[in-house]
């Protein structure tokens, strides 16, 4: 007898599909994690401009007393060294902390300047998203 080599078995064909089908399963897995990830990195970025922005005002603002409209003040910790301020922008907690003693304190005539460090953290479910440090000029 002359025996037929030219086709598969049936064995062949399901061992293949299930090799198949777990590598696709593995790789099927990692899209709802891509899509997490892409969610929180869209919110970190987010608080991380919301951080840049607010710093930004701050400074242009140039005072240590009084704070743009939408900010609360805070007793805080340590309120004999330090301003501390509150609000909430784009659904994100924003804590502001301007230390009150200067790190910079010129002598110029006209007008002398001092720089306070201020420390702007973006909170979302009491996690700290983004922080970030700049100072505030205040000319006297």
């Amino acid at each position: 007898m002359t025996q037929n080599e030219k086709g598969i078995t049936l064995l062949e064909v399901l061992l293949s599909m299930v090799i198949l089908s777990i590598v696709l399963l593995t790789i099927v897995n990692f899209f709802p994690q891509m899509g997490r990830m892409n969610t929180y990195n869209g919110e970190k970025m987010k608080a991380v401009n919301v951080a840049r922005g607010e710093l930004a005002a701050w400074k242009e603002r140039g005072s240590l007393d009084t704070p743009p409209p939408h900010y609360i003040k805070n007793e805080g910790t340590d309120p004999n060294d330090y301003h501390y301020f509150t609000s909430t922008i784009d659904g994100f907690e924003v804590n502001v902390t301007i230390n009150k003693h200067s790190d910079l304190d010129t002598a110029e005539s006209p007008s002398p300047t001092k720089a306070h460090q201020l420390l702007v953290q973006v909170v979302e479910d009491q996690k700290i998203v983004s922080e970030t440090y700049g100072y505030v000029m205040v000319n006297d």
